[in-house]
Formats: C-alpha cells, structure tokens, sequence
C-alpha cells in the first residue's frame, strides 16, 4: 500500500507498465470505426464491438494487409499501452488483416509458434548440405518449371549428378500429405544425399501446403538434408524454416546442391592446366639446350646424339598430355568413387547385368532365403531401371542337392 498521495504520472505510468507486462503481444476482433490518416503516415482508429471500444494507432512504419474503412470487420495484432498525455490506453497495432484473411494469418502464427517452441527451427538442428552429392532426391510435380529448371541447371552444372524423382501434388487440398510422404519415401529409399523439395512460385494460397504441420515434421524429421525450394522471394514459409538450406526457387536449390563438386571439379581442371604447362615449359627448355649443343659443337658423333635426343623429346612431348590426362581422370574417378559411394562394391552393380535386390515391402529388410516369406506377402523387387512391387502367389523350396 503506498502510504503518500501519488501524482497522475506515477499512476498513469503504473497503468502503462501494468499493461504492457501483463498484456503482450495479443490479437484483438472488431468493427473499424472513426477511421482517420494523419499527415503524418500514422493511422488513428477505434475497434468496436456491441459494448465496447479500443481506440487503436497504427504508425507510419507498419502498412495494413488491406485498405481499411469504417464499418470493416478486421482482426489487428499488436501491445497495450497508455498514452501518457491524455491518460487512456490504446492498441498499437503492427498488423491489421480483414477478418477472413486474419484469422487465417491468426492460425498460422499460432502454428509458428508451437513448432518454435519445439525447437523445429532452431539453427542448431540443422545440417550441413554434403559436399560432393553423388544422387539428388527432388520432391516436385512431375510437369512444373521446377523440375526442369533443375534437370537444366545439373546438367549444365554438373552433369555427372543422378536425380531421383518422387513426383508430388504441389498444391491442393492433397498437396500436404503427397509432399510429406515424398520426402519420407526418398528418406526410406536412402540412396539419396540431399533433397530437393518444392515448386515453382504461386500466390499465397498455392503456396499453402508449404505452411502446413505435416510437411513442416516431414522435414523436421528427414535423415537427408533438405533444400526448401518454394519459389516465393518475399514470404518465408514454415517449410523454410524448417528446411537445412532455403534457396529462392528451384534453379538456386539446384546450384546449391552441388556447388562444392563444381568448385573441385574446376580446380582440378586448372592444377591439370597448370602441371601441363609446366611440362611445356620444360621441353621447350630442354629443346632449346639440346639445340645449343647442336650449335656448338662440331663433332657429328656429338651431332648425332642430339637428334636422337631431340626424336626422344618429341616423342615425350607426343604422348605425354595423354598419359597426364589419363593420370588425372583416374585419380578424379577414385576420388568421387570414395566421396560419393560409386564403383563395383557397391551392391547396387550387379544389378546391371541382370540380378535384382528384393526387400520385403513392410518391413524393407533383404529377402535371402525363400522359406522367411509368406503367401499373399508384398515385396519391392529393384532392377537395374526402376522398381515394382509384387505379391507371393507360391513358394518353392530349394531342391535337395544330389550328390
């Protein structure tokens, strides 16, 4: 209890910190009324209901999702403070969205938020993309700019790249749940270094599966690093956030994904130029000190044994850039064979020459042995192009071998 008279300061600025601590950022509903644009930019309001009122301020700094007017249902995000000099509070206000567009807004803030608070965003969490990706694994529709900016951009880029494609609904009432489970699937298939998951452009709506939990965990949850895609340089989406990498559309994902393989790949090609021109370099001195001799001396033994040197020279300078170049591709091919899981011992290499590699299709473990299936039991049999997934219609023991 304060034991002296207080002035109308100190309880207008108790009211006002009271305020501003108790109430944080919030939302509030109403109509617009006594709606009015200063000279100065700021935008001075009230929001109303049936039995009250909030006077409201929107400054010059913050633009309305909409053009407000008197009699207009909106829905305004901001703080409660006082205004000292005239001693009643008010709103101020940092978003204002007609009703349907803002509680649409409303329910993806609080969405946000959540998966913020389970830590779905944190820079901490996310991975480095891999330097020298051997397969990309892309989440896009089959038939959009997307893919084929990215097929132009590998191909230009680093030609050598696989891509894997998991074709998906990008928009639509479907697009969240196809979309999660092509990353998942991608996931499952493991062959893949990094992904590739989104569109290319839209308005806010097309853009709306790229907001939604499901695809957000699908992310979250992904063993593969992930590249968000979506094609919209001005808003940042939940998958966005939630990705390993943001690039602003489908060609910079792409670029991104193999970028450190373009760079090793052109520095290697300049230490060959240079080791190949060193070479040049000293033939051409050598040519030039066995042509000296040449000159100076008179002896046609002497004589004699210079051009044999010299036919010796040329013949070097003739094959050795092929065998240099031949030195480099060998060790560039054992380098990305160790880098990017490629060569013969891989399991996946025989399947060329026509095995093939069946899993179960519940559970993804190797089938060995005919006796560990069942009938009716589903399995994913992968060739050497492609996949299918068949059904056990019977099961033939091994045959006893005779001796």
């Amino acid at each position: 209890m304060i034991d002296r008279p207080c002035t109308v300061t100190e309880i207008t600025r108790a009211v006002k910190q009271t305020l501003e601590i108790d109430f944080p950022l919030l939302w509030v509903v109403g109509e617009i009324s006594q709606y009015t644009i200063h000279t100065s930019g700021h935008r001075y309001f009230t929001l109303k209901d049936e039995s009250s009122q909030l006077r409201c301020v929107m400054w010059r700094s913050q633009q309305p999702g909409f053009e407000p007017g008197v009699g207009v249902e909106a829905l305004a995000q901001g703080r409660l403070t006082v205004y000292e000099r005239s001693g009643y509070y008010q709103l101020n206000v940092s978003q204002l969205l007609p009703v349907g567009v803002g509680q649409q807004q409303l329910a993806l803030e609080q969405l946000k938020a959540r998966l913020f608070e389970e830590g779905l965003f944190e820079e901490a969490r996310k991975r480095e993309l891999p330097p020298y990706p051997t397969t990309i694994g892309v989440v896009t529709s089959r038939s959009g700019a997307a893919i084929r900016d990215v097929l132009n951009i590998l191909a230009r880029r680093f030609s050598s790249v696989r891509i894997l494609l998991r074709p998906s609904v990008v928009q639509g009432e479907e697009a969240a749940e196809d979309i999660a489970q092509g990353i998942e699937e991608l996931n499952a298939h493991g062959s893949a270094d990094v992904l590739i998951v989104g569109r290319g452009g839209g308005s806010a709506e097309d853009l709306a599966a790229f907001n939604t939990e499901r695809v957000v965990r699908a992310i979250a949850q992904s063993h593969i690093p992930v590249i968000s895609a979506i094609g919209h340089e001005i808003d940042t989406s939940l998958a966005d956030l939630a990705a390993d990498c943001r690039a602003p559309t489908p060609s910079a994902a792409a670029e991104l994904a193999v970028s450190d393989a373009v760079g090793l790949k052109n520095r290697i090609s300049e230490l060959q130029q240079r080791a190949l021109d060193a070479v040049r370099r000293l033939l051409d001195e050598n040519t030039e000190l066995l042509d000296g001799y040449q000159d100076s001396y008179g002896l046609r033994r002497v004589e004699d044994l210079v051009l044999q040197n010299m036919q010796l020279v040329d013949d070097l300078q003739r094959n050795l850039q092929s065998v240099l170049q031949q030195a480099f591709d060998s060790k560039l091919s054992a380098y990305l064979q160790l880098t990017g899981k490629q060569g013969t011992l891989s399991p996946l290499s025989v399947l060329s020459r026509g095995y093939s590699l069946t899993h179960r299709l519940s559970d993804g473990k190797i089938v060995q042995n005919a006796g560990e299936l069942e009938t009716g039991e589903q399995l994913r049999v992968r060739l050497a192009k492609g996949e299918t997934i068949c059904t056990v219609d019977e099961i033939v023991p091994e045959s006893p071998k005779t001796e």
